[in-house]
């Protein structure tokens, strides 16, 4: 145990300093590209391939702090009372301009409070809310609703208890989906089932949130079909040292 603890401390550490090596000059590209575009390009073929080397960049940049952000779940953090309600409005806020620009709907149910590390539930809500308006495809009105049921097991499937020392938070959407055939890859780190060219993303913010999930001693399934939306289901325990 100790051996495995002092690796994980190395490989948090060496994830440290590869993620700032590796980020400053990625930020030293964008911002000299930027500076060339501004200064001195006129031609719109230059300016063209510019603006996609700053994308690709700016990618770069993003799957590095995503996984920055994976390594660092091994990290022991005491979980705190969390009311889920504060979390998750937090969430919608900081994604008002793309709701608004994609004219979407989001409701929510009343959540819980539970036993929980606040920051990495707020990746999860990130994560999940993101993906829904990002793969909302060409539906005039993308609608997302988070529901919320206390349960009385830790089953997808268990009955509801308002008694029970679990809750089972599900986030649905009416976008492209997935065909549930590949339900064991969208949850693996890299794995992507769409078109980046078309969807841009790094496959990591779904591993991650399977991992947090599972830090909290809960899980997390996904039921679609193409088309016609997607539900990400979550099982968290209310009290985490039950």
């Amino acid at each position: 145990n100790e051996a495995l603890a002092f690796t994980n401390h190395e490989l948090q550490q060496f994830s440290w300093v590869v993620s700032h090596d590796l980020n400053e000059p990625l930020r030293k590209i964008q911002v000299f590209m930027g500076i060339i575009k501004e200064l001195y390009l006129e031609d719109n073929k230059a300016v063209d391939y510019i603006d996609r080397t700053i994308k690709s960049a700016g990618r770069m940049q993003t799957l590095i702090t995503d996984l920055l952000e994976y390594s660092r779940l091994s990290s022991k953090v005491i979980p705190k009372k969390t009311d889920l309600n504060i979390i998750l409005q937090e969430v919608i806020s900081d994604f008002d301009y793309l709701i608004e620009q994609k004219n979407a709907i989001v409701t929510v149910d009343e959540l819980p409070v539970i036993d929980s590390i606040s920051s990495q539930l707020r990746q999860v809500f990130q994560n999940l809310l993101g993906n829904s308006l990002k793969f909302s495809g060409k539906v005039e009105t993308p609608h997302i609703h988070v529901s919320s049921q206390i349960i009385k097991t830790k089953d997808f499937d268990a009955e509801a208890d308002p008694e029970g020392q679990f809750c089972k938070i599900t986030v649905t959407d009416n976008g492209i989906g997935f065909d549930e055939v590949y339900l064991d890859r969208i949850f693996v780190i890299f794995q992507s089932l769409n078109d980046r060219r078309i969807y841009e993303g790094t496959g990591i913010g779904l591993a991650i949130s399977k991992k947090i999930i599972e830090n909290h001693n809960g899980m997390i399934t996904a039921k679609s079909q193409l088309g016609k939306g997607a539900s990400f289901i979550m099982i968290l325990p209310l009290n985490i040292n039950k």
